[in-house]
């Protein structure tokens, strides 16, 4: 069970810390902040407990193949996604107001 509750745990105190912090920000700031947050804390916490959950509740047999193959095709996608928007949130121009 600590292979749900601990990711499940961690990855809502991360996505709550960066709502508020990039809560009242300019856009370039929240793409920033969430392009990290998509990093360094979605990427892996996700992608475990969703290998933790299939391989706790979703399979038959508890081999534990489901905690390694389904973050290694989980982590790669949301980190590209992490780096999209780091990299569209630093090439971002703020808006002379």
């Amino acid at each position: 069970m600590l292979k749900v509750v601990l990711p499940l745990l961690i990855l809502s105190i991360g996505l709550a810390a960066a709502y508020i912090w990039s809560r009242d920000k300019s856009q370039k700031k929240k793409q920033i902040a969430w392009g990290i947050t998509l990093i360094v804390v979605v990427a892996p916490f996700f992608s475990w407990l969703v290998g933790g959950v299939y391989a706790t509740f979703g399979s038959v047999e508890t081999t534990g193949w489901a905690e390694v193959v389904y973050p290694l095709f989980i982590f790669p996608v949301i980190g590209l996604i992490g780096i999209w928007h780091l990299v569209k949130g630093i090439l971002n121009k703020e808006k002379a107001t």
